[in-house]
């Protein structure tokens, strides 16, 4: 026996030695499905901007002249380099050689400047148009492509991180039809990953989309094999996001909202809290003529906003209150100036144009027009007025909330009313519902219209169809202001959501893009800012940070700050799931 167990010990001895020279390395492999409540639209650079579900998409399966690593550091992607001409007017960028399309075609500079010249094209109304006006763009060479700029503009790299199309699958399609085209679902890119399929359901909503692993790609392959997006429509409920993480149905969430958070305490799934420049605010519709066209109304509205307060039930503080549309860490930052609500002080603004009618008054007011209203329009012989004032108060009571304790006219017997619109979604009902609070403690009535995400994107933000709109934006890793704030963004897809316009802010704004002095530049957000604070055309209410669920089985994620939600993939490469060893001796 002592033989036996000398010769076990002695395989034990050569195993531990033997295990100390492998090492674990990431395996191709694997499949990673994350839920996400939305539905992917037109998965095509062009237009994916408007919708995050479409922007996520498109970061897998396209690539841009550069992109945006981990850190967000622009770095080259389909551009092998780059350089810029002294006057900083002219970039010249030279492509990789082996970069495809998925369907194996070479990718060259011919690709790139039909995207730039759809980009700019009126009839696709792409929402990144303004960005791009003005700029020519020729090809040099098969992989030589030339940007000219009409004047200096400092964050033009980080504009070329948009997703280039395919010339020889788009350019045989009337540009009239392009939103409409089947391509927009199922497309064909040159990114990491490429189209697998989706399945539709009889609704038509897309409940699941594939990818699968690009081994073609031109840089580093990604690991995992496939990459899957199951969708939703809500997060709780039998059939939500949330009952789907919790069954392991799904690995990861694309974004979990605070007020969620604790439901996503599962052992298979890890947080990760990200750094995104993206605001809050209530956007006031400058264009409707009704009370918000009235600028001390404007004033008062945001003197009663207690912002603190606001962050702290609906985000739980995981963000920052802020003042102002220019964020942490960009050019011209300042520190707010917070108040944490001045009702008396707002309520004295408006007792100089805004008449106070007490809460009975007012009741007696909306009976009594109920009554003449349905009194001409009944046809019931047992109609009395009595009656009708009866059932008009039970109505009116409905409208009407108690801890209100008067109303507001003005001159012209127009009452205080506002509409307010947003998100149905739990961060948003609550901040809505203080918002409300806070409004009808100076005598505007506030009615809340709650919609989904989807209708949002689709109609909402299309229309401009609100008076008050509660909205998140994303900034991105551009400072510029201009997409959000100058007046030829007012009209869809313009980003304006204000409708502000102000000629001494559009000078700023150009200026802003014409300059690459820091102090200059500084200087100039700081004044944009100022008379932005003067007009009130929104209240600014806080940053929230970024939380996506990732699996646990995830490994090699290492992304910190994102520009946007779809920056979480940033290094999506280099994730991995199936993890191998392999041998290494020291030299």
């Amino acid at each position: 026996m002592t033989w036996i167990t000398l010769l076990l010990s002695a395989i034990a001895l050569a195993g531990l030695f033997l295990a100390q020279f492998r090492i674990p390395v990431p395996q191709i492999g694997g499949e990673y499905v994350e839920g996400v409540v939305g539905n992917p639209r037109l998965i095509n650079p062009i237009f994916a901007s408007a919708n995050e579900t479409d922007l996520g998409l498109t970061r897998l399966l396209y690539s841009g002249l550069v992109r945006f690593n981990g850190k967000q550091e622009i770095v080259t992607d389909l551009a092998e380099n780059y350089t810029v001409s002294e006057d900083k007017k002219i970039y010249t960028f030279n492509l990789v050689s082996n970069a495809h399309w998925h369907d194996a075609k070479s990718v060259t500079a011919r690709d790139v400047a039909f995207t730039f010249a759809l980009l700019e094209d009126p009839t696709l109304a792409s929402p990144l148009a303004g960005t791009f006006a003005g700029i020519k763009v020729e090809t040099v060479s098969e992989y030589t492509v030339r940007f000219t700029l009409p004047e200096v503009y400092p964050a033009f790299l980080s504009a070329l991180t948009v997703g280039i199309l395919p010339e020889h699958i788009w350019s045989i399609i009337p540009r009239d039809q392009i939103r409409l085209a089947e391509m927009n679902l199922k497309p064909i890119g040159s990114g990491p990953f490429q189209f697998k399929r989706l399945i539709r359901e009889e609704t038509g909503f897309i409940s699941r989309y594939e990818l699968s692993r690009n081994a073609e790609y031109y840089r580093q392959p990604p690991y995992i094999k496939d990459m899957v997006w199951q969708f939703y429509s809500e997060y709780e409920g039998d059939n939500g996001m949330l009952e789907a993480l919790r069954t392991k149905k799904v690995s990861g969430l694309n974004f979990i909202p605070t007020a969620l958070k604790e439901k996503t305490a599962v052992k298979h799934v890890r947080l990760a809290t990200l750094q995104l420049p993206q605001y809050t605010a209530l956007f006031f519709n400058l264009n409707n003529e009704g009370i918000l066209s009235d600028k001390t109304m404007r004033q008062a509205l945001s003197l009663a906003i207690n912002k603190p307060k606001i962050l702290q039930e609906t985000l739980d503080n995981e963000g920052a209150a802020i003042d102002s549309p220019v964020l942490f860490g960009f050019p011209g930052y300042k520190n707010p100036l917070l108040q944490l609500g001045l009702p008396e002080e707002a309520n004295e603004f408006l007792d100089k144009k805004w008449s106070r009618i007490s809460a009975e008054d007012y009741r007696q007011k909306l009976i009594t027009e109920y009554v003449e209203e349905h009194s001409s329009t009944s046809t019931a012989s047992t109609d009395t007025t009595s009656t009708l004032a009866i059932s008009g108060a039970t109505e009116i009571e409905k409208t009407l909330s108690p801890a209100q304790l008067f109303y507001r006219i003005n001159k012209n017997k127009t009452m205080a009313i506002l509409n307010l619109v947003t998100a149905d979604t739990p961060e948003y009902r609550e901040a809505a519902a203080l918002i409300a609070g806070y409004w009808q403690d100076i005598g505007v009535k506030t009615n809340i219209t709650y919609v989904s995400q989807k209708e949002i994107a689709q109609s909402i933000l299309k229309d401009r169809d609100y008076d008050v709109l509660l909205y998140g934006v994303i900034v991105g890793s551009d400072p510029d202001q201009f997409p959000f704030w100058h007046s030829s963004q007012v009209k869809y897809p313009g980003l304006n959501l204000s409708g502000y316009t102000n000629k001494k802010v559009d000078e700023i704004l150009l200026k802003i893009r014409q300059t690459s002095d820091s102090q200059q530049l500084n200087d100039l957000y700081l004044e944009f800012q100022k008379l932005l604070a003067e007009d009130v055309p929104a209240i600014f209410l806080y940053s929230p940070t970024y939380v996506y669920v990732l699996g646990n089985q995830i490994y090699g994620f290492a992304v910190e700050r994102i520009a946007h939600p779809a920056d979480r993939f940033a290094n999506v490469t280099d994730w991995y799931i199936k993890i191998g060893s392999e041998w290494k001796f020291k030299k």
